[in-house]
């Protein structure tokens, strides 16, 4: 099933009263820089912080005009372009800031609004250590697309080009990565971490943003973050991930492109799916497009505020109906295709009329999930022809839809080179077995 991993709405979290202060944080030094440097830009470089400012200074440095808070930076050897803006209250136990870096991504820019803590974690992350890990990213001179406004719909994107399953479409880093945490806070302190964060961002980047749609219509930096968000994981943690470019794509229920986060270059990678015609529009899936057409509509309609037209939701109640019960069935066999017990009905057919379901109902961006099925259940019964192809088949819908450090990609390439080694190899022909028979 899709992953959970999908456009995020902010707009419900609650905001807790009672601001205590107004702290900037003083450094922490990253692990991999001995301790009279910190971390910046990949380079360790000296650290001049000296002794812990007082509560005075430190209420005072957190409300600085930006040219001031620039200029102190340099003073002070924090490897961010502005002194950081903090709040804090009773509901957490350290002060959420907001940390801009303008030269991150080659100029492209990104904050962070989080704890200290993990803001300094992000230090280490290749995006920031490995210059080189970013040369296939923000790369948009030469797009294979081009924006378009659709009647009724808004703008989104066509191909401009063939596209073919796997062709990379864009990556980009996020222009902000915002930790919940800052829900925490009083409404009117999140928002002035967020509109500081906005204006610290270099001039193209905060021209991005401004061209972004806002569908709430409230406070319009706090609705582009709301209608334009995605949710991530960073060090395990769930965060929000702004990137105006992917923004640009429209949903369908039937995609013919897919998008993954990863952590460590902190980039969402976009790829075709299958053929993508010149003219024709990329889109993605917002949710978790494995359900009935009314929860999948309900679900974009309480959300993000449309109702859907898409091929699948527009088609008469007949046909829904009928896609609606090949997706109830999706989940059946899928819960069969999991059974490893001795009881278990699972069979080769079992998989192949999981592919037959997912292929019917065009869910080809996800077709990596059945094929991924089909070889460890050919596996189990030690059919290792059909394993090996099987699993090469998920491989690469797999990289395109969950990224290349994802388990269960690892688990396919390794049963692709060899299915004897993996863990499911004759599982269901074992002694004791009540399961299908092998084939």
């Amino acid at each position: 099933m899709k992953r959970a991993v999908g456009f995020a709405v902010l707009g419900n979290a609650l905001a807790f009263a009672d601001k205590l202060q107004q702290i900037p944080q003083k450094a922490l030094l990253a692990d991999a820089c001995p301790s009279d440097s910190i971390l910046h830009n990949g380079e360790c470089q000296p650290t001049i912080l000296g002794a812990v400012p007082t509560t005075a200074e430190i209420r005072q440095n957190g409300s600085l005009p930006l040219e001031d808070s620039h200029a102190s930076t340099k003073a002070d050897g924090l490897p961010w372009t502005f002194w950081p803006e903090c709040y804090a209250n009773e509901n957490q136990t350290e002060p959420v800031c907001v940390f801009t870096d303008q030269d991150f991504a080659n100029g492209r820019g990104i904050f962070f609004v989080t704890t200290s803590t993990h803001a300094y974690q992000m230090l280490k992350k290749p995006a920031f250590t490995q210059p080189d890990a970013l040369r296939r990213v923000n790369q948009h001179t030469n797009p294979p697309f081009e924006e378009h406004v659709f009647p009724g719909k808004g703008r989104g994107l066509v191909a401009n080009k063939t596209l073919h399953r796997g062709d990379q479409i864009f990556a980009s880093t996020p222009l902000i990565i915002t930790n919940p945490i800052s829900y925490n806070l009083v409404e009117s302190e999140r928002l002035r971490l967020a509109h500081r964060g906005v204006d610290t961002l270099p001039d193209n980047s905060q021209t991005l943003f401004w061209a972004l749609l806002d569908h709430f219509k409230g406070d319009p930096v706090d609705d582009r973050i709301n209608t334009n968000a995605f949710d991530i994981n960073v060090d395990g943690v769930g965060q929000y991930a702004l990137l105006p470019e992917i923004a640009m794509m429209n949903h369908d229920c039937r995609p013919n492109a897919a998008y993954f986060w990863d952590e460590g270059t902190l980039s969402h990678y976009v790829h075709a799916t299958q053929t993508i015609q010149p003219g024709e529009e990329i889109t993605i899936t917002y949710i978790n497009n494995e359900r009935s057409r009314q929860k999948r509509m309900t679900h974009l309609k309480t959300n993000w505020g449309f109702d859907c037209s898409c091929s699948s939701c527009a088609a008469h109640d007949v046909l829904a109906a009928d896609s609606d019960a090949r997706i109830a069935k999706i989940g059946e066999l899928i819960d069969t295709l999991n059974d490893w017990t001795s009881s278990s009905k699972a069979t080769p057919e079992t998989a192949e009329h999981l592919i037959s379901l997912y292929e019917q109902e065009r869910l080809f961006a996800s077709l990596g999930t059945p094929y991924k099925h089909a070889a460890e259940v050919h596996s189990s019964f030690g059919n290792r022809d059909k394993a090996a192809m099987y699993a090469q088949l998920s491989l690469e819908l797999l990289i395109l839809d969950r990224g290349w450090n994802d388990g269960d990609v690892r688990n396919m390439r390794n049963m692709a080179k060899d299915p004897e080694q993996s863990w499911s190899w004759k599982k269901r022909v074992s002694s004791g077995c009540g399961c299908g028979h092998a084939h």
